[in-house]
């Protein structure tokens, strides 16, 4: 729907202009025109705060060995997992997980678990991913595999 919103937002525009260009009389092709215009900026704002693809929800486990637990960010801080499927594997085979800055058990626990063996459940509800969004590899918890 966002999307569409901006395509009509851009096409008013271009109208508008066109019959800006076509007879000089801003009355009518430049209220099209700004009114285009205007749809447009709002609809990318709005979509980039509340993303443009409505995701499908998603859950799994995935079992590896946890390479680091990395905060990053300015505005917007979250933790970055990397888990590897295998110690033997090279450093492109790691996957990449997702935790809140305000999950602070489950971020303890990680980072305490770094170069062990892990399960990890990830998920995602479903919907639109935002800016602020962990995406579809928000970490829901994890647990030590026995060495």
């Amino acid at each position: 729907m966002i999307i569409g919103l901006l395509i009509l937002g851009i096409i008013l525009t271009i109208i508008g202009y066109v019959m800006l260009d076509a007879d000089c009389n801003f009355e009518t092709g430049g209220t099209i025109m700004i009114t285009g215009f205007l749809l447009s900026v709002i609809m990318i704002i709005i979509g980039c705060v509340h993303g443009f693809i409505n995701y499908p929800a998603t859950e799994g486990t995935h079992q590896g060995v946890i390479t680091a637990v990395d905060k990053e960010g300015v505005i917007f801080n979250r933790y970055r997992i990397y888990l590897k499927s295998s110690a033997y594997t090279t450093q492109g085979d790691e996957t990449e997980y997702c935790v809140y800055l305000d999950e602070t058990e489950l971020i303890n626990q990680l980072k305490e678990y770094v170069g062990k063996q892990v399960k990890l459940n990830y998920s995602h509800k479903g919907g639109y991913i935002g800016i602020k969004s962990c995406g579809t590899y928000h970490i829901d918890s994890v647990e030590l595999i026995e060495e």
